[in-house]
């Protein structure tokens, strides 16, 4: 029995911490990364650094709910963190030792550097459900200049996910992503349970959610926010700013004029508007942030709880 178990032991120990042989990845150049990196990454970075730091430096875990792959932007605004918990329907691939670069990556991160976000459905579509995910993650890190340390492939029983311990800015960081529908009638109290064991959440990051939470098929998901967030920081795709007055404290950047797309145009949020217009933020934000880059100003809503310290 007790050769068994020691078997047991070295048997999962060399499955959960098995990494892909992944140093083509850390040569990968992607045509539109260099762009992005003198452009979308200091602009961001400058905003964070006057707007938001005193939010960023006290972020740990952020969840980022319908965020599938991107880590790059929640790696730009909250640097400092330990931990980021991502969320989408992209499928999950398994650790394997012959991972290699799929032959359409360019493709698949073009949006992501182009217009700050993934289109849903042209991620069904390029993405091989045999490495799923984990090729965007591991080129997005090494672009970054961060360093993957361990990969492992997790099974849930409210979804399949991934754990990548990597280092970026010399610190040490895990990523935990998961396949799993947020509906009220997907939301699992498992994943809920997850989330508060392993402390995966203290700010909440939102971006070209598809207005998900304006909806009421996502009420659950809300009300979790809401009630467990100390920040958000959000586009105007996140939670409405009528379910946020209560309890927390807004701070408005960049200019709102409404949702962009005709698809969209019944989330216009007249107190949004209203609110912008009397408080008159600073400047115009000089990148990408959800739906309408380039063609829609940017408008970023930062929300802290009143009550916290």
């Amino acid at each position: 029995m007790k050769f068994l178990l020691i078997l047991l032991i070295v048997t999962y120990s060399f499955f959960t911490a098995a990494t892909p042989q992944y140093d083509d990845f850390k040569n990968y150049q992607h045509p539109r990364f260099n762009k992005f990196k003198t452009t979308t990454f200091p602009r961001l970075e400058k905003f964070v650094d006057q707007e938001l730091k005193s939010l960023t430096e006290e972020t740990k875990a952020v969840f980022y709910p319908f965020g599938g792959p991107d880590i790059s932007y929640p790696l730009m605004l909250f640097p400092q963190a330990q931990s980021y918990l991502l969320i989408g329907l992209e499928p999950v691939s398994s650790v394997d030792s012959n991972l290699e670069i799929p032959n359409n990556l360019n493709n698949q991160l073009d949006s992501l550097f182009r217009r700050s976000f993934f289109i849903t459905s042209d991620m069904s579509r390029l993405i091989h459900s045999k490495q799923g995910v984990l090729p965007l993650f591991l080129a997005q890190i090494t672009l970054m200049g961060g360093e993957v340390e361990d990969i492992k492939y997790l099974e849930h029983s409210f979804g399949k996910g991934l754990e990548i311990n990597f280092t970026y800015l010399k610190l040490e960081k895990k990523l935990f992503y998961v396949q799993t529908n947020l509906t009220n009638q997907g939301l699992s109290d498992d994943l809920i349970k997850f989330i508060e064991d392993n402390n995966l959440f203290d700010t909440c990051m939102l971006k070209a959610s598809s207005y998900g939470f304006h909806q009421n098929i996502f009420s659950k998901l809300r009300s979790f926010v809401i009630t467990n967030a100390n920040v958000i920081v959000q586009d105007d795709t996140g939670i409405p700013l009528k379910d946020l007055h209560k309890d927390f404290k807004i701070h408005l950047f960049g200019n709102y004029v409404g949702p962009y797309g005709k698809e969209w145009a019944g989330y216009f949020q007249k107190n949004l508007y209203k609110m912008y217009q009397e408080k008159s933020p600073k400047s115009k934000l000089p990148f990408c942030y959800g739906y309408g880059c380039g063609r829609n100003p940017v408008a970023i809503l930062s929300a802290t709880r009143k009550n916290k310290d």
